[in-house]
């Protein structure tokens, strides 16, 4: 097998996912990347041209995989409903999943590989191209829900499904040392802006 094969291009980004994760991207050095992912410094460059580039590539997957969690149980979870109802309270627990330790891990994941983008538009082209493939996922399930006449909502169901993961990216802002009442109320208060997007006044 060639040096040269995908495989060492997935070591080579768990190798600089597992620096960033510890010491942030002054921790990514070609010489420990290679030394974790067992291969010589030309397959870095190989792949990725610099240490920007496999950056780049690193911080891009760790977004995606925050992104794409659950997708495919909660689509499946929305077919299986039997009725309204039953679609009200799988939103209710899917909003309850998103303030968990996970979900708040994840979030910070996010809000860190933003951050690295503004300087990088290649990055930035990735995460946009990640959030778009989020948003048609969220927006097939929303669609499924409005088949069933079980939401009306007038927006387009990809901008409303943009809408409701920039809100959720949001909650952030009352994370980590921020007082446990600031979350719940937040929390509160994102539930209801969900409910009254997807169900009007129309619920309990």
């Amino acid at each position: 097998m060639s040096e040269f094969d995908g495989n060492t291009r997935d070591r080579l980004i768990a190798g600089a996912i597992t620096l960033l994760e510890e010491g942030g991207e002054a921790a990514v050095r070609v010489e420990t990347v290679s030394v974790l992912a067992g291969v010589a410094r030309p397959s870095l460059y190989h792949f990725f041209g610099d240490r920007d580039g496999l950056v780049i590539a690193a911080q891009a997957t760790r977004y995606r995989d925050s992104l794409l969690v659950n997708m495919d149980s909660q689509t499946e979870a929305t077919r299986n409903c039997k009725s309204r109802e039953e679609f009200i309270q799988l939103v209710r627990e899917y909003m309850k999943s998103l303030s968990s330790p996970e979900g708040e891990h994840r979030r910070r994941i996010r809000t860190e590989v933003l951050g690295s983008s503004v300087a990088r538009p290649a990055l930035r082209a990735q995460i946009t191209e990640a959030n778009q493939v989020l948003s048609r996922q969220l927006g097939a399930l929303l669609q499924i829900a409005k088949d069933r006449s079980w939401i009306s909502l007038s927006f387009d169901l990809d901008v409303a499904a943009t809408w409701w993961f920039g809100m959720m990216n949001g909650r952030f802002l009352v994370e980590g040392d921020v007082p446990t009442i600031f979350r719940r109320e937040w929390d509160d208060i994102a539930l209801r802006s969900i409910e009254c997007l997807l169900f009007g006044d129309d619920i309990d």
